[in-house]
Parts: C-alpha cells; structure tokens; sequence
C-alpha cells in the first residue's frame, strides 16, 4: 500500500487533464457507527485559468499518476 502525504504531486488521465498537476491538500477519512474505516478519500488542487479548483480522487487515481520527486 502506498502512503498518500500532504503535498504529494500527481497528473490524472483525460484529454481534460492535460497538463495539470493535482496536489493533495487534505485526508478525508469515513468510518461506520462500529468505528471501523469505510473510505478513504483526498482532497486535492489545481490550477484552472488562474482559479485553485479542489476536488476528490481516490488512492487509485494517485497512484496511476504519481510525479517521481527528484
């Protein structure tokens, strides 16, 4: 399992999506009544026209387009 951090960096696939890196900014964690997790999700931002847009990705769609730092 791969470890999401705040700040990691990462393109999504699309023709809409050209160009543009995502950065995660937030964990979004859902439990049950029993206390046990049920999703995981991240809040992430780009940039569109000079606007920061947020949106919500999955840990699978990270991992597809993960930017190697260095």
């Amino acid at each position: 399992m791969i470890d999401v951090k705040i700040g990691t960096t990462f393109y999504k696939s699309g023709r809409h999506n050209v160009g543009r890196v995502y950065t995660v900014t937030d964990e979004l964690t859902t439990t049950n009544s029993a206390g046990k997790i049920v999703e995981v999700s991240f809040e992430c931002e780009h940039t569109y026209l000079k606007h920061k847009c947020k949106t919500f990705e999955t840990i699978d769609t990270i991992k597809k387009g993960l930017i190697e730092e260095g």
